[in-house]
């Protein structure tokens, strides 16, 4: 018996359905099987080759010592540069990439393979070694930069959708959006020009940096493609005790998620105001400062919205107001994969931050108020049981309405 079927074999017909509606349920359960299988190939296809990856880069890192990144102390920002020397570290990567290359190889093979509690195990200790290796601040600062940006753009162009599809709230939100701006050109002293200076400055780095950039995406992209590996294997080991405790209490796991940014985003509203927290005094904000804050702040409002839709109407069915696609379901994997793609981010980034803002001894106040402000620690393990428990809410849903209709067609 496969892992499916024994997975199938949990919905029973005496569990107080109808045979018929048994029967749908369980066979969308062996539906969720096989996809689950699916998605465990193309996730380690994709493993292995980031693995395989960083293999190479490994062999090339113990041949040549002087081209390692953990050799210079420039890019010295993961764990692994703090704790490990260059031939260390760069052996630990050559092991962790081969055992990734031995493991992505094996589930692509068989994705169904037996003690999957072993494996999903092993996917979460890969996961871990690799966030070890190149887990950095730098992970959370571009990928904070390019949020912020697309927020700041994403969002007129989401008002002028609504001013001609739901004209009454496009309104409200263009004169909140007005006000907003009137504030901070005509009182903060924000400027075009320093607007535009943050786009080509934001631009400048990215390309001055692309090197340690592509080496930190890489680490983070075998993060969290052996994460996802873990949780689809091992929740297919468990009980579902923590799936049902998980969907009996996501209300308020994802009230606290959106709660991670909001220290954050008060801190940059505030530079809207002559009492700047966290920041340069009033009379030392110069305009570029200000406009960095403020599209980072955007950022951070538009995390805390976009959590919210998790328990919020709209984050099952598309609003009505947006072109084509009002009215339909929204597929899972639209909210489940930025969801914990943006919860492996801050995650990764949340030990380095811990311990590069430390500091000297004595100001351990200056290092916990930076830890309280942005709190990684908090915010990313939340994100990732408020969109947990989002995905376990919308299968047991899907279920049901399986159970249903089945129960339906049998009248």
């Amino acid at each position: 018996m496969t892992s499916i079927e024994r997975s199938a074999d949990r919905t029973r017909s005496g569990d107080g359905r109808s045979p018929n509606g048994a029967t749908a349920a369980r066979q969308s359960n062996l539906e969720r099987g096989r996809r689950s299988e699916r998605r465990t190939r193309t996730l380690a296809i994709g493993a292995l080759i980031s693995s395989a990856a960083v293999t190479g880069l490994a062999i090339v890192w113990l041949t040549t010592p002087e081209s390692s990144p953990f050799a210079t102390t420039a890019t010295a920002t993961s764990l692994a540069d703090t704790l490990l020397d260059a031939a260390a570290a760069a052996l630990l990567a050559l092991v962790v990439g081969v055992t990734g290359i031995a493991l992505g190889t094996a589930l692509t093979i068989r994705p169904d393979l037996a003690r999957r509690l072993v494996v999903g195990s092993a996917a979460a200790v890969l996961a871990l070694a690799f966030a070890f290796l190149f887990g950095s601040m730098s992970t959370i600062a571009i990928a904070g930069y390019l949020f912020g940006a697309l927020a700041v753009v994403a969002g007129p162009v989401t008002i002028l959708v609504l001013l001609w599809r739901a004209p009454r709230l496009g309104s409200a939100l263009l004169v909140l959006l007005l006000a907003l701006l009137a504030v901070a050109f005509m009182w903060a002293g924000l400027t075009v020009d320093a607007v535009t200076g943050f786009a080509v400055n934001t631009g400048r780095a990215l390309v001055a940096g692309s090197g340690v950039f592509s080496l930190v995406g890489l680490g983070l992209v075998s993060t969290l493609l052996w994460s996802a590996i873990a949780i689809i294997v091992l929740r297919s080991v468990g009980s579902g005790r923590f799936e049902a405790w998980l969907v009996r209490h996501r209300r308020s796991i994802t009230l606290l998620a959106a709660a991670g940014p909001l220290p954050y985003l008060v801190a940059r509203a505030s530079w809207l105001t002559p009492w700047p927290l966290f920041g340069p005094s009033s009379d030392d904000l110069d305009p570029a400062t200000l406009a960095t804050g403020l599209v980072l702040g955007g950022g951070a409002a538009a995390a805390c919205l976009l959590t919210l839709g998790l328990i919020l109407p709209w984050g099952r069915v598309f609003p009505r107001w947006m072109p084509r696609i009002g009215g339909r379901s929204v597929p899972v994997a639209v909210a489940a994969v930025p969801g914990f793609t943006a919860a492996g981010i801050l995650c990764v980034a949340a030990v380095p931050m811990l311990m590069t803002t430390v500091g000297p001894a004595d100001s351990p106040a200056d290092a916990l108020l930076v830890n309280l402000v942005l709190p990684l620690w908090f915010w990313g393990p939340m994100l990732a049981l408020a969109v947990s428990a989002y995905v376990a809410w919308r299968a047991r849903d899907g279920v049901s309405s399986a159970a249903r209709a089945g129960t339906r067609s049998a009248l």
